[in-house]
């Protein structure tokens, strides 16, 4: 079942819109108030910038109500982006849109509670709920404090998981260990996030996009995590597999990895997560 349709408002130039997610109308337009004090530049230093955004980590409150959100606010479109601007339409629209169909298709990926752009200058508001869960998988502590027996299952159906959402036809577009949380279940689950650029498979280079999603995830040098075990990941992936068609899946991967990590250098993370600001 479809969620009601958001509602609109225009705010200082930006037009946004506003899903229910369960708020109160208060905690609602405390959103709303985080999302514009962040165009306007009044949150102090984001938490993360990327190529063509910034991101603040915060909690905001309304008596006894507590929430943490993220505030992502994307850069307007410059030189080569004009164009697929113009072809795809408004990011945060698009955002909206996977998500949903992501969600529906059984994955696990935050809502999002008010999204928009600003007319005049093309920027762009995203502001989520914190994934639930134990955390990124950035961080490993839930993996590297359990046996390792359980770390080698999590990461097997962390492949599976990734092999899923290419068969349904979706490609993610960053996924890093950023943008994958870990879910302590049985069987283990994962949050997907960031899907600015997350696509729909299509009939050309659709089989080369889905293999990227591996080589983003495998080029980490994550603490805790050796070869071996970015291996038990593929091997999750390709389970599903033929025997031949199993190994020459691992051969590409490697190939596409080895020329990856050649051109740009292995990526390496910081254990400790930045902390957010606090909103009261």
């Amino acid at each position: 079942m479809n969620p009601a349709a958001p509602y609109e408002i225009l705010r200082e130039g930006w037009h946004l819109k506003l899903a229910d997610g369960g708020l109160t109308p208060g905690l609602r337009e405390a959103v709303v108030a985080q999302a514009l004090m962040a165009a306007r530049g009044e949150l102090g230093a984001s938490r993360r910038r990327s190529r063509h955004a910034n991101t603040w980590q915060l909690r905001i409150g309304m008596g006894a109500v507590k929430l943490e959100i993220f505030v992502k606010l994307l850069d307007a479109p410059r030189g080569f982006d004009v164009i697929k601007y113009l072809v795809r339409g408004v990011r945060a629209n698009h955002v909206a849109r996977v998500t949903q169909q992501m969600n529906d298709s059984g994955f696990l990926a935050p809502p999002l509670l008010v999204y928009g752009r600003d007319r005049v200058s093309g920027r762009e508001v995203i502001v989520t709920p914190r994934a639930d869960g134990d955390g990124p998988l950035r961080t490993l502590k839930a993996l590297r404090a359990g046996a390792i027996g359980r770390k080698r299952a999590v990461l097997r159906a962390l492949g599976a998981e990734i092999a899923r959402l290419h068969r349904c036809g979706f490609v993610h577009g960053d996924l890093t260990p950023f943008n994958i949380f870990f879910v302590r279940a049985e069987p283990p689950r994962f949050i997907l996030i960031d899907h600015e650029r997350t696509r729909r498979l299509g009939p050309i280079g659709g089989r080369r996009r889905a293999l990227r999603n591996l080589v983003q995830l495998g080029r980490f040098d994550l603490p805790g995590l050796g070869k071996t075990d970015r291996m038990r990941i593929l091997a999750g992936y390709s389970a599903m597999c033929g025997r031949r068609e199993r190994r020459r899946l691992i051969r590409r991967v490697n190939a596409m990895l080895r020329r990856r990590i050649a051109r740009d250098g292995v990526a390496r993370m910081e254990d400790n997560p930045a902390r957010g600001a606090t909103v009261t």
